[in-house]
């Protein structure tokens, strides 16, 4: 009986250091990233996070497809965090069989796509910001507003925002690129020298009130979940 307790502790210390040294996929090469990981990177990850607003619609054929709900989901991502711009880049290698190339296809092929990777943020926060809905209206207009908005007109709906340094106000901002990346709203990476997201911050938010469907939404980032090969990275 009391090996078998000695046994059952080894065994229940043993799964704790397992637990403790298992890693995140995404700190491994992005190159080994298979399609569900780089989807998962790209839409559910400390990095992407996503708000959607719903309300059901009345009547036995309601709405112009039939629907029963109409919804206006906000995907909000660090696009200057290192995991997002990987993850964009092996989603573009999958998707061009990247990994039977010859060394010289590779190489041509980096040329392209590889820029991402090596883009200075040590300024900038990017937020890439994508939108989807089921109203066909509403999509033209999200799709006007965000082609035509500027800067000055956003500063007073769009905010970066931590309890620390409370809101810090917009930079840049650029419409959607062709790409599919998104639009992207540009913030400092510090304010008075200081930086707008510490290790010690608890959370990040990303504030942004959406005229074309009236409504504020907020997006959090659990700052401690921002990490990745031991470093903060957004």
């Amino acid at each position: 009986m009391r090996r078998n307790r000695v046994l059952l502790i080894s065994f229940t210390v043993l799964l704790g250091v397992v637990c403790l040294c298992a890693k995140d996929f995404w700190d491994e090469p992005f190159e080994k990233w298979n399609r569900n990981q780089v989807s998962r990177i790209i839409n559910d990850s400390p990095w992407a996070q996503s708000q959607t607003l719903s309300y059901a619609l009345g009547g036995k054929d309601a709405g112009i497809q039939g629907e029963k709900e109409i919804f206006h989901k906000l995907t909000v991502r660090f696009f200057s965090a290192r995991p997002i711009r990987e993850a964009y880049v092996r989603m573009f290698q999958i998707v061009n069989n990247y990994d039977q190339m010859s060394p010289e296809q590779r190489q041509e092929f980096a040329a392209r796509f590889g820029r991402g990777l090596n883009l200075d943020v040590s300024d900038r926060v990017i937020i890439a910001v994508e939108f989807a809905t089921n109203d066909p209206q509403t999509n033209r207009n999200l799709k006007q507003f965000l082609d035509t908005a500027q800067a000055e007109s956003l500063k007073q709906d769009v905010y970066l925002i931590t309890r620390r340094l409370g809101r810090v106000q917009l930079r840049e901002y650029f419409p959607p690129s062709p790409d599919g990346t998104g639009a992207k709203f540009i913030f400092p990476r510090q304010v008075n020298n200081v930086a707008v997201i510490q290790p010690e911050d608890d959370e990040a938010r990303f504030e942004f009130y959406v005229p074309a469907v009236e409504h504020k939404f907020l997006v959090n980032f659990k700052v401690k979940r921002l990490f990745c090969h031991g470093e903060l990275s957004y």
